[in-house]
C-alpha cells in the first residue's frame, strides 16, 4: 500500500515560506517537508545514537563513561543548544 496524501494546517506565512524554499531548491513542498523531518532526530533516536557512541568509545578505549560524566555532558550540550537557538 502506498503513502496517502494528508493535510497539515499551518499559517499562511509558513505555507508561503515552504513554497518559496521548495521553489528555490527545485522541489515540491511535500519533498521539502519530507527532507526536513527526516533530518531531525527524535529524542529516542538521539538516545540510541548516544548509547551506540558510548559503546564504541568503550570498545575502542576500554573506558566506560560514568553516569555522572554523561549527565554533565548532556547538560552542557543542552545549554549549548539553548544558546544557539537564542542567538
Amino acid at each position: 500500500m502506498g503513502d496517502q496524501d494528508t493535510s497539515i494546517k499551518t499559517t499562511k506565512d509558513v505555507r508561503d515560506r515552504l513554497k518559496t524554499l521548495a521553489s528555490e531548491r527545485g522541489t515540491t513542498m511535500n519533498e521539502l517537508l519530507s527532507e526536513l523531518v527526516t533530518r531531525e532526530l527524535t529524542e529516542e533516536e538521539k538516545e540510541r545514537r548516544a548509547q551506540q557512541a558510548l559503546e564504541e568509545v568503550r570498545q575502542a578505549t576500554g573506558v566506560t563513561v560514568s553516569d555522572d560524566a554523561r549527565t554533565r555532558a548532556r547538560t552542557f550540550l543542552q545549554n549549548l543548544g539553548q544558546e544557539h537557538h537564542a542567538a
